[in-house]
């Protein structure tokens, strides 16, 4: 059952780390553009793996998925969960597109937990940060998610903002 838990929470902490703390502007407003974001991801989630503050629950997640602009990629990341009052605080990912570009996110939200192994999750996020031709990204995304097993799956829209006009960092 506690497994089950750290699923659906794992999927809703990767949605919510596109959305929440990103701002519309980009480091550099004179070649930075923005564009929509659309984000479809599945990952596992596992306990632990880094510390949280007293009364929160780690947990750690890796999967894949789609994200416009970066294609199929390969997400890790982790949250601190409340399993008392249903929320994903201090949650951050990382997106790795297959020519190694990426994107950093933090993220939030909460849940509700629907009988017998099923959680529903919303929240929000931030880009943050990236490398490769995302290395002054900026962006937020919105976010739901449903976890139902062991299985989490996620989708959100957002916007993203980054200088496309040198394609050859990396």
């Amino acid at each position: 059952m506690i497994r089950n838990r750290f699923g659906i929470f794992g999927i809703f902490a990767v949605l919510l780390s596109l959305t929440v703390l990103a701002a519309p502007t980009a480091a550099d407003p004179g070649t930075a553009k923005t564009r929509p974001l659309n984000i479809s991801l599945d990952f596992t989630g596992t306990p632990g793996g880094f510390e949280c503050p007293d009364g929160l629950v780690p947990q750690a997640f890796e999967g894949s998925g789609r994200l416009s602009h970066l294609g199929r990629v390969e997400v890790s990341g982790g949250a601190c969960n409340d399993f008392v009052n249903l929320e994903i605080v201090g949650g951050f990912g990382t997106y790795v597109a297959a020519n190694g570009d990426s994107i950093d996110v933090e993220f939030s939200g909460t849940a509700s937990f629907i009988p017998p192994a099923t959680f529903v999750g919303e929240g929000s996020g931030a880009i943050v940060g990236g490398t490769g031709r995302f290395e002054s990204v900026t962006g937020a995304f919105d976010f739901t998610s449903e976890t139902i097993g062991e299985q989490t799956s996620l989708v959100g829209q957002g916007w993203i903002a980054y200088d496309a006009s040198d394609r050859s960092r990396n």
